[in-house]
């Protein structure tokens, strides 16, 4: 009978130990292999056609890769990365397919790649700058316009730039659009009757540890 209390309490103990720690991510090892072959195959064709802006572009990509996917794959040990968080690397993944594809069509593959750095290194640099140093970190996005009220707040990945798709919508209009993100580096733009703003660029990170941050957006004439 002692023993079975023994027992029981040290199981008791294991489980509160590791309640902090949530079941892995099982899709971000996949994303994040698929991502490196995605990588290897566009220096393949970058490599062909000689473009010395597009290579150190590239390199830039490919060097802080290396240095965010072992860290993504700790965080995810100890706490399981959020869909949210998944889903913006899967999107990273299929462009850079994408960009592999049609790499001879696309005008403007030197902003996507350094568009695909810049959130990267918001990732990496928000890891980095929180006491846990893991990724389940969202900061709350608050948008206000620059003069008028009322307008409607969408967003996308950076580097969609060149897609007509509105892939966020905050779910109240200015002066009260409030919506959790993933660090990243996003396009954010106002709507309202008719009128549409010119697409923003911002990084979403934390610098400090602070989880909040302001973006006052210029309203569309």
């Amino acid at each position: 009978m002692k023993q079975i209390k023994i027992i029981l309490s040290l199981i008791t103990v294991l489980f509160y130990s590791c309640a902090s720690y949530g079941p892995k991510n099982k899709d971000l090892s996949l994303v994040l292999a698929n991502t490196q072959i995605s990588l290897i195959n566009l220096q393949e064709k970058i490599n062909t056609s000689k473009e010395p802006k597009l290579k150190e572009a590239y390199d830039q990509l490919a060097l802080i890769s290396k240095e965010l996917f072992p860290v993504l794959e700790k965080c995810n040990d100890k706490y399981a990365l959020s869909p949210e968080y998944v889903a913006t690397l899967r999107e990273t993944e299929r462009t850079l397919r994408y960009l592999v594809k049609e790499y001879e069509t696309i005008s403007d593959k030197e902003y996507i790649i350094n568009a695909m750095y810049q959130d990267y290194d918001a990732k990496l640099q928000t890891i980095k700058n929180t006491a846990k140093n893991d990724a389940t970190t969202k900061i709350k996005v608050i948008v206000n316009s620059n003069e008028e009220e009322g307008f409607f707040v969408f967003g996308k990945l950076s580097y969609e730039q060149g897609q007509d798709i509105k892939r966020f919508r905050f779910n109240q209009p200015t002066q009260n659009a409030v919506q959790d993100f993933v660090p990243g580096y996003y396009l954010f733009w106002l709507e309202k009757d008719g009128r549409i703003g010119a697409p923003e660029l911002h990084l979403i990170l934390s610098s400090s540890g602070e989880e909040e941050k302001t973006l006052v957006l210029q309203t569309p004439k």
